[in-house]
């Protein structure tokens, strides 16, 4: 087998006494400082002292190496996390090992930013050439059109059981707007995979971005809590929260989706759901399975 799949995610501590190194990654070796440091742990223990977004990358990985062989497509499959065992230069050692000699790197986050990509690619660029390892890479930049990622959104928001009378709040991450990246091409994508999703309801639907870094410079807005309350002034009483912009249960989604937003609704008197997260549906296996093999040339 020389074909080879690694995805890959921002990564998350094991549980809470792994906060500090997880973060200590994050700055690329600098100690947090302590009040940072201390409300990232808050966080983390508001959610019950961890994510899944390990547990769910593997089995997404699983999924997809059943489906690659079940297709009669011969390639291994990988997962290599930023700030996080398993690290992006530890798999791929692995897929050295392996024998790979083709490698189609996918960021599980299926929406294109510049500065993600360009995060997420560096490191593999790097990491290969600090092990002197030369495979051919396909770096898939986006998977935001498959119809699996539509599907899976969809099947979340029919679980919630809402009426018409509920608005759909999308969010997504939001990104430093820099002038190498005003992010237009981010949040052009984003907003067709809304309109697709929507299109199966016929709800009224928004979008704003959520968990912006506490670091100087501007982000792309609305914020979620701007959102939230802009909505609230005029008069919305019914909200279902869907935080497209990511696929797996993460601290973003389950604390700033979940809990923050949350409370914010309740304040304002406004009704809430928050959909669930597509994980490791068959939709976004499949969804990741198109992506690959296209990269792949399959």
């Amino acid at each position: 087998m020389t074909d080879g799949i690694m995805l890959m995610a921002y990564g998350t501590p094991p549980g809470i006494d792994g906060v500090e190194e997880y973060y200590t990654n994050i700055l690329r070796g600098k100690k947090p400082p302590p009040e940072q440091l201390k409300r990232l742990i808050e966080r983390y223990r508001a959610i019950g002292g961890r994510s899944p977004l390990l547990e769910v990358t593997f089995s997404q990985a699983k999924k997809l190496q059943r489906m690659m062989s079940e297709t009669g497509k011969a390639a291994e499959v990988f997962v290599g996390m930023k700030y996080s065992r398993p690290y992006i230069l530890d798999s791929l050692k692995s897929a050295a090992d392996a024998g790979i000699e083709r490698l189609a790197c996918v960021p599980v986050a299926p929406f294109y930013s510049k500065i993600s990509a360009e995060s997420y690619f560096g490191m593999v660029d790097a990491a290969a050439a600090s092990i002197g390892w030369k495979p051919e890479i396909f770096k898939v930049n986006s998977w935001s059109a498959e119809p699996g990622l539509i599907k899976a959104w969809q099947n979340e928001i029919s679980k919630l059981g809402i009426d018409d009378s509920y608005m759909l709040l999308f969010t997504a991450h939001s990104m430093p707007v820099t002038p190498e990246d005003d992010l237009a091409v981010y949040t052009d994508q984003i907003l067709e995979a809304c309109a697709k999703v929507q299109a199966q309801f016929g709800n009224s639907w928004t979008l704003c971005f959520q968990s912006a870094a506490d670091m100087p410079g501007r982000w792309i807005g609305p914020s979620a809590e701007q959102k939230v309350a802009e909505l609230a002034e005029s008069g919305i009483k019914n909200l279902a929260i869907i935080p497209i912009g990511f696929v797996t249960d993460n601290l973003e989604t389950m604390y700033d989706a979940g809990i923050v937003l949350g409370s914010l609704c309740k304040s304002k008197g406004i009704n809430f759901k928050v959909s669930k997260m597509p994980n490791d549906s068959d939709e976004i296996v499949k969804a990741l399975f198109e992506a690959s093999s296209r990269a792949l040339g399959y």
